[in-house]
């Protein structure tokens, strides 16, 4: 190959000095038309130096393809045009040389493609230089124009020659004609690849690459090989010049694997042939670098998305954070207004049942001895009592159903019973303001499980605005009936509400479940009311699962719709509620002793009343301490029942209770306990019961619901908690550093969950313990992983057959709102509530306790 590229480089050196001498010459133009390959052409200028007249050689036309003038016009436009675009500029500029030029036989080269009209890109040389007339005046330009392009090839893979031979240690020349393999250079490392090599110079090409492949390249390159580096294959690859190079990867005599590159380039040899040079090198130092600087240009790619990702997540929680101050602002502000609008209709609605009761106290004062005007005022102060004290209620309900705390407390009721009771109450008070009231029932399931406190609230809020807003002669109706259920174990009731009362105009009704709100009419009546009973009958129906709508037309009355989804039991609880209109023999608490702890001398000195008027002995404590004392040095007969007070100083009513229930004599600690307490909330009362009370009355109390009370706890002193184990299990785990709550669950057929405490919630990841109850479906099945289901199921079951009252301690995982898997301990107590037995459970979550 060296040999023919030398050969190749002389023959262009000498065809330049041909040139050069020639253009020398006195007559050039001719000596130059006789070049091989060549044409001439001629510029003629006139005395002012323009170009007068252009003329090309039929040679150099037919060099172009071109067979006349009419083909090729004799213009240096014409010309021109067939020039490549990034060469026209130059050869331009070199002919503007030569017309500016004033020297003799000046010559100027330029060397640049044009297209045949074939379309086939040629390289041309031009030499040019200018004549002088007698006069020494430049009056002709003369030319010659040459094919270089097959010089220009071979330059061209001389050079390319140079620099693979530079590049690559072992070189190549493949015949493309009788596909031999010459060995133009071999200095490779490795000796036994070298003594290969040498074997085959002069050999077959495609014994070489088969050899090549099967002996030392790895199998996963073998085909590929093969196929890319064919004969046919490299004719594809390498047209117009183009380089093709392959990697591949081969095994040496070590056994180490090397990255190689080979490289392919298509000449042409010394007779005209084709054939290919090839080169292979050791890449792998290369490609080590290449991959270590794309694994850093990955790592900092990474490094960049991470930082990327944390700067759009802190901008992002800034937007958040902005967006979440701005609606906290917007809440506060809002919050503002509604405990101004709260405080302002509080403090008028508050007022005007007070200003009642100390205007008819000092009436009663001045007319202490009319009796019967006394008994009209006592009646009046009693009425504005009661709206007070349904004022206190609804606010706190407000503000417990808003906290999340407001829960179902599902227990056996019977609907025609519950609707009884419902008309009861309202029977008389419709006959003494001469209201027609009808009511109805018709349903198919009787049995329900029904949380009765929440529902007698919906009713008695929308009879009782129907019995204020109707006026005499008027009518209330209500009627109850099972409308088909797509939801199988429900019985859905559609309660319909309906008065010929004074009616809401149809502007009124978007704001009949707001805060405070009345219609214009009803505040002009002159009937009290809070303006929060329908916003409480809202929530609660939604909180059951119902719906409730409306209708209503100014001086027409007013018609409510309430539906109400009922789970559907069987007849097999025990209710014992007392039946209405009994009379009570208050002969049996005759000579009772009773303990009242109560830290409010007037609170006290009211009970002391009442209780001693029916026969009872009461004795006084003014705390939970002194109580606790009075017991522990009690001797057996001297209290038959206590009466603790919640909120007391020194020691509070639940602690002093489970004192209580620690004391060694069982005639001290035995003793039966009712709270008596201003919470008046489901929760207190579950507090109450797990501190080892028996029951719950709130203040202020009504009497004969204290006497209902007392009754009950003394037909069954032993109703209470009295297992330790639930206690210490509390203090165990709380101190320990475990969050820990509580739940109430009823077992059985119609198991269910009836409450929970906030604690409870947050151990499965739930804000609030209405969130809770949707989580869980009020099944305690769905709060166990499903992996522990059948275990606890099979324990529990194991528990309830037994005659004990307390469940033993179990654990489990269960699975959070969020996903999150946690272990958790429970203990439990059974309890009858009066009217089913549930169970008492505290839960803590010991997830942490196991990782220690």
């Amino acid at each position: 190959m060296g040999r023919i590229m030398g050969k190749f480089k002389d023959k262009i050196e000498k065809s330049s000095d041909s040139v050069l001498n020639m253009l020398a010459n006195e007559n050039p133009f001719d000596v130059l038309y006789s070049a091989r390959n060549s044409g001439k052409w001629k510029v003629c200028y006139d005395a002012q130096g323009n170009i007068s007249k252009m003329s090309w050689s039929d040679s150099f036309k037919t060099m172009l393809g071109y067979a006349d003038d009419a083909e090729f016009a004799e213009v240096m436009s014409h010309w021109t045009e067939y020039v490549l675009p990034e060469d026209r500029g130059r050869l331009l500029k070199h002919i503007g040389k030569v017309d500016k030029c004033q020297e003799h036989e000046a010559v100027f080269h330029v060397e640049f493609r044009m297209w045949r009209r074939d379309k086939v890109t040629r390289w041309f040389h031009i030499a040019v230089s200018k004549l002088k007339d007698r006069d020494s005046y430049p009056w002709q330009a003369l030319g010659i124009i040459t094919d270089v392009t097959e010089q220009k090839r071979l330059e061209l893979q001389r050079q390319m020659y140079k620099v693979l031979a530079q590049e690559f240690l072992t070189t190549y020349i493949i015949d493309a004609v009788n596909h031999k393999l010459r060995v133009v250079r071999n200095e490779g490392k490795a000796e036994n690849a070298n003594a290969e090599l040498a074997a085959f110079d002069g050999g077959s090409y495609e014994e070489f690459i088969e050899k090549l492949c099967d002996k030392h390249i790895v199998p996963e390159d073998r085909a590929r090989i093969k196929r890319d580096v064919a004969i046919d294959s490299l004719m594809d690859k390498t047209q117009s010049g183009k380089l093709y190079q392959i990697n591949f990867m081969l095994v040496d005599e070590c056994g180490k694997r090397c990255y190689y590159q080979g490289t392919y380039s298509r000449i042409l040899d010394e007779n005209g042939n084709v054939a290919f040079f090839y080169g292979c090198r050791d890449v792998s130092e290369i490609v080590e670098k290449e991959k270590k600087k794309q694994e850093e240009i990955q790592e900092r790619r990474r490094q960049l998305a991470e930082a990327y990702e944390t700067q759009e997540a802190q901008l992002e929680e800034i937007r958040v954070l902005n967006d979440e101050l701005e609606i906290a602002k917007d809440a506060a502000n809002a919050a503002n207004k509604a405990k101004t609008a709260f405080l302002f209709n509080m403090s008028h609605d508050i007022r005007t049942p007070m200003n009642a009761i100390i205007g008819f106290t000092n009436l009663i004062e001045k007319n202490i001895d009319d009796k019967e005007q006394v008994r009209d005022y006592l009646k009046k102060i009693q009425a504005s009592n009661e709206f007070l004290l349904s004022l206190i209620n609804n606010v706190l309900e407000m503000a417990r159903i808003e906290s999340g705390k407001a829960t179902i407390d599902e227990s056996y009721g019977n609907a025609r019973e519950i609707y009884q009771a419902i008309c009861a109450v309202f029977e008389a008070q419709m006959k003494e303001k001469k209201l027609t009231f009808n009511h109805t029932i018709d349903v198919e399931h009787e049995d329900l499980l029904v949380d009765f406190t929440k529902f007698r609230e919906i009713m008695l809020n929308l009879i009782s605005n129907a019995y204020k807003y109707t006026p005499e002669g008027g009518s209330v109706s209500m009627d109850i009936r099972e409308i088909p259920s797509h939801e199988e174990g429900y019985a859905l009731y559609q309660v319909t509400i309906a008065d010929t009362g004074i009616g809401m105009p149809e502007d009124f009704l978007p704001h009949l479940y707001e805060a405070f709100s009345r219609e214009k009419t009803t505040t002009q009546s002159g009937i009290m009311g809070t303006g929060l009973g329908m916003l409480i009958v809202k929530e609660l129906v939604d909180l059951l699962g119902g719906t409730i709508k409306v209708t209503s037309k100014l001086g027409a009355g007013t018609t409510f719709v309430v539906t109400f989804p009922f789970r559907i039991t069987e007849k097999i609880m025990i209710h014992t509620g007392k039946k209405e209109n009994a009379v009570r023999d208050y002969t049996k608490f005759q000579g009772l002793r009773i303990l009242l702890a109560e830290d409010n001398e007037l609170n006290a000195e009211i009970a002391v009343a009442i209780l001693t008027e029916k026969g009872f002995v009461v004795d006084y404590a003014e705390d939970g301490v002194e109580a606790v004392d009075k017991v522990e040095h009690s001797k057996p007969g001297d209290y038959d029942l206590i009466l603790m007070d919640i909120q007391m100083p020194r020691m509070n009513g639940y602690e002093a209770t489970r004192t209580i229930r620690k004391l060694k004599e069982p005639y001290k600690s035995g003793i039966p306990v009712i709270a008596m307490t201003a919470n008046a909330f489901d929760e207190d009362k579950h507090r109450a019961v797990l501190a080892g009370m028996n029951d719950h009355v709130a203040k202020p109390f009504e009497v004969d619901k204290l006497y209902d009370t007392i009754e009950m706890v003394l037909l069954d002193p032993n109703r209470y908690v009295h297992n330790d184990a639930l206690e210490a299990f509390r203090e165990k785990y709380q101190k320990l550093g475990c969050l820990c709550g509580f739940f109430v669950y009823r077992a059985g057929f119609d198991e269910q969950i009836i409450y929970a405490d906030s604690d409870t919630a947050a151990i499965f990841g739930c804000a609030t313990t209405v969130e809770f109850m949707q989580f869980v479906g009020g099944s305690f099945k769905t709060m166990v992983h499903v992996e522990d289901v059948f275990a606890v199921q099979q324990a529990i079951e194991e528990q309830q057959s037994k005659s004990q009252d307390n469940m033993d301690y179990i654990d489990y995982d269960i699975v959070r709102k969020d996903g999150a898997i946690r272990h958790v301990a429970d203990v439990g107590y059974k309890v009858f509530n009066g009217t089913e037995y549930v169970y008492y459970v505290y839960i803590a979550d010991v997830t942490e306790l196991d990782m220690d």
